[in-house]
């Protein structure tokens, strides 16, 4: 459903890398020596040991997602296997495949990518070694088609990982997926020693503003101002899906079917640029993590507040059956304003 706003939000300007001013096009790519595109950064991973499990991701940047009104938003992501990344096409999902580990496992994520575009990934709320971090511009870039991260989590919990190349605007094109780090008990224990539940869902809400998803993967970051600093969004999605209508409402992993004295643990990433408020449709559910960590005291919450990039684990034990819809407002940062809601529900029987 789409959403009309004359509500605008004002980022910082694209920052100017080195090599000159010159457009927002296509020139230059993954080749170095462009302005986008630090050589220095450009090494292999060194520090590699044998990892417990590998990820391989390529790149897709013709994803079409179907919003209620019938329009076609194009957005990109990260493929399974590496192989679509080689041309930019292939079996990319938005968001992309989750990835999950159990705490304390060596990972490596192996990404493809043509030396077209330049992409890295950047596991959000893990601490890699700074040769890890895939923040482009700033720690290593990939060297050639490849490039293999290496991480080790140590605290379970919910997590994304994303693109941190040109972050403003590939971030806003979908290029990020679920990370979730399960305790050694595995699936079912929400943290080491801590409390337990029989399902989870799955609440990842975002923003979209269609006029950025014509641009090219490398706008703004020769210097040029190509809009950046400017999100209108009049989409508003719920874990991949249009959010403003019930379209999330026949997905199990956003709406699911829970039995009265079953524990449901919701996943929440605050994915979008806005600011969030989240309501729990008259349930109250018990908070036990934020961005990754235990709170020392859990709290009972019936709503939650959120900025970018924030993430909440939230367990309900309802009691009463019923429908019970989960509504979460995308609020203009300065204003105020609520610029577009989605909706999930979860039926209790």
């Amino acid at each position: 459903m789409k959403h009309s706003t004359n509500s605008k939000i004002k980022r910082p300007v694209q920052m100017m890398h080195r090599g000159g001013g010159g457009g927002g096009g296509t020139g230059g790519g993954g080749m170095g020596g462009a302005c986008f595109i630090y050589d220095e950064n450009q090494r292999p991973n060194t520090t590699l040991v044998t990892p417990d499990v590998i990820y391989n991701r390529g790149i897709d940047m013709s994803i079409p997602l179907t919003m209620d009104d019938g329009r076609t938003i194009n957005m990109w992501g990260f493929t399974e296997g590496g192989g679509g990344g080689m041309g930019g096409m292939g079996n990319g999902t938005f968001p992309s495949a989750a990835m999950r580990v159990t705490q304390g496992q060596i990972v490596h994520t192996v990404l493809s990518v043509n030396m077209m575009w330049a992409h890295t990934i950047h596991h959000h709320g893990i601490e890699p070694g700074y040769e890890s971090d895939g923040v482009g511009h700033i720690t290593f870039d990939i060297q050639g088609n490849t490039y293999t991260y290496q991480w080790r989590p140590m605290h379970a919990g919910t997590y994304f990982y994303h693109c941190h190349t040109n972050t403003v605007l590939h971030a806003e094109m979908g290029m990020y997926g679920a990370l979730i780090v399960d305790p050694p008990e595995g699936i079912g224990t929400l943290y080491e020693n801590g409390p337990q539940y029989d399902l989870e869902c799955f609440w990842v809400v975002d923003e979209i503003d269609s006029a950025w998803h014509t641009l090219p993967w490398d706008a703004g970051t020769c210097g040029a101002d190509v809009g950046l600093n400017d999100l209108n969004p009049d989409y508003f999605v719920i874990t991949g899906v249009d959010g403003s209508g019930n379209s999330a409402f026949g997905a199990a992993a956003i709406s699911p079917t829970v039995q009265v004295g079953q524990k449901l643990l919701a996943r929440y990433i605050c994915a979008g640029y806005h600011p969030q408020h989240i309501r729990f449709g008259g349930l109250t559910g018990t908070v036990h993590m934020s961005d990754g960590r235990a709170l020392p005291n859990p709290v009972q919450a019936t709503e939650l507040r959120a900025h970018s990039a924030e993430r909440y684990d939230v367990i309900f034990e309802p009691t009463e059956p019923g429908e019970y819809i989960i509504e979460t407002d995308i609020i203009h940062w300065v204003t105020g304003e609520v610029l577009g809601t989605t909706r999930a529900k979860i039926t209790v029987v």
